[in-house]
C-alpha cells in the first residue's frame, strides 16, 4: 500500500445555486481550500452490487482540464499535496470496480491515478512533476449537472507536455487499451511473463499506422506468438513492432511515413481477441512502455468498461 503523509491543502464544498430562464437552475459547486493534514491509503476492497460508481476519469491535455463522472451525484473533497506535487480528489460513497489503475501522461503531469481508499470511498490522483507548483487558490472543481465535474489546470501545466518532443504517435485511432506494458498472467499460457507492448483493442480490419518516419525491417508471418508482424526502424536506431495483424500492406525495405497505413488489425498468433499489440524498443532491442513514448492529447480511464482510452 502506497501511504499519502503530507502537510496538504484542502478543498473544501461550497455550493452556490442560481436561477437560469425561470425554469430551469444552475446548480455550480466550487471547491475552496484550506490548511489540513492528509493520511490516508490505497487499497482494494470487493466492489459491491449496484453501488454508485465513478464512470470515467479523463486528463485533457490540450485544455489542461480533468474531468470526471459518476453515476450518481456525490460531493467530493480535494486535497492538493506537495512534495511531490499531488492533487487528491476523493469520492465518497463511491465504490471502484478493479484494480489501483495508473496512466502514465507526460512530463508536466507525470500520471493519472484511480484506487479505493476504503470499501466506500474512491480516490483520483493527479501525479506532477517535482519542478510543477500549483496554488491551491487557483484550483475549483465545478460541478454543472449532476454528476459531472471538471476542474481548471493552469495552462502552463499542459505547455509543457505538449511541446515536449516526441517522435511517436498513436498508431490506431479511436482504441481502447486492453492490456498494457508489464508483467502480468499471460492470457493463453497462464504463465507470469512480461508483457513488452501495449495492446489496443479494435475491430479486424481497423487501419494501423506507422507511428513514426522508418523502414521496414519485417513484414510478414511470426512463428513466436505474434502471428502477422510489421517491423519499422526509425532514423535513430529505434524499432517499433506491431503485432497480430490480419493484413500487411507493406514490405521489406520500403520507407514508410509517419501517419501511412502499414497494416490492419486482426488475431493471428497466439491471441483471444482482436487487437493491436504495439512496442517500441529504443535501443532497437530493449521494449520499454510506448506509453512513455507517445504522443497524447487525453488520457481517458473508461471506467464503467474497464477499457483505458487514448
Amino acid at each position: 500500500m502506497q501511504n499519502f503523509m503530507s502537510r496538504s491543502h484542502q478543498f473544501n464544498l461550497l455550493t452556490n445555486r442560481k436561477l437560469a430562464n425561470k425554469s430551469k437552475s444552475l446548480n455550480l459547486r466550487l471547491l475552496s481550500l484550506s490548511l489540513c493534514g492528509l493520511t490516508s491509503s490505497l487499497a482494494i476492497a470487493t466492489p459491491t452490487a449496484h453501488a454508485n460508481r465513478l464512470e470515467t476519469f479523463v486528463y485533457d491535455l490540450t485544455d489542461s482540464r480533468i474531468e470526471f463522472s459518476v453515476k450518481n451525484d456525490i460531493e467530493p473533497r480535494g486535497t492538493v499535496i506537495s512534495n511531490p506535487t499531488r492533487i487528491v480528489i476523493d469520492l465518497p460513497g463511491i465504490v471502484y470496480q478493479g484494480p489501483t489503475v495508473r496512466r502514465r501522461v507526460g512530463k508536466g503531469v507525470q500520471a493519472v491515478r484511480v484506487g479505493q481508499v476504503d470499501a466506500n470511498t474512491t480516490r483520483m490522483v493527479v501525479e506532477f512533476s517535482p519542478e510543477v507548483k500549483l496554488n491551491p487558490q487557483d484550483l475549483r472543481l465545478k460541478s454543472r449537472q449532476p454528476g459531472r465535474w471538471t476542474m481548471q489546470l493552469p495552462q502552463n501545466i499542459s505547455a509543457i507536455d505538449l511541446n515536449s518532443i516526441s517522435n511517436f504517435t498513436l498508431p490506431i485511432t479511436g482504441a481502447a487499451i486492453s492490456s498494457g506494458f508489464g508483467w502480468r498472467v499471460h492470457p493463453i499460457t497462464g504463465e507470469r511473463k512480461l508483457h513488452k507492448g501495449v495492446d489496443f483493442a479494435a475491430p479486424t480490419g481497423t487501419p494501423i499506422f506507422a507511428a513514426a518516419e522508418g523502414e521496414v525491417t519485417y513484414a510478414g508471418w511470426t512463428d513466436d506468438g505474434y502471428g502477422n508482424v510489421v517491423e519499422l526502424r526509425h532514423d535513430n536506431g529505434e524499432l517499433t513492432l506491431y503485432a497480430h495483424t490480419n493484413r500487411v500492406y507493406v514490405s521489406k525495405g520500403q520507407i514508410v511515413s509517419k501517419g501511412q497505413a502499414i497494416a490492419e488489425v486482426g488475431s493471428t498468433g497466439r491471441s483471444t481477441g482482436s487487437h493491436l499489440h504495439f512496442e517500441i524498443q529504443p535501443d532497437g532491442r530493449t521494449a520499454v512502455d510506448p506509453m512513455d513514448y507517445l504522443q497524447l492529447r487525453q488520457v481517458t480511464l473508461d471506467l464503467a468498461s474497464n477499457s483505458f482510452k487514448d
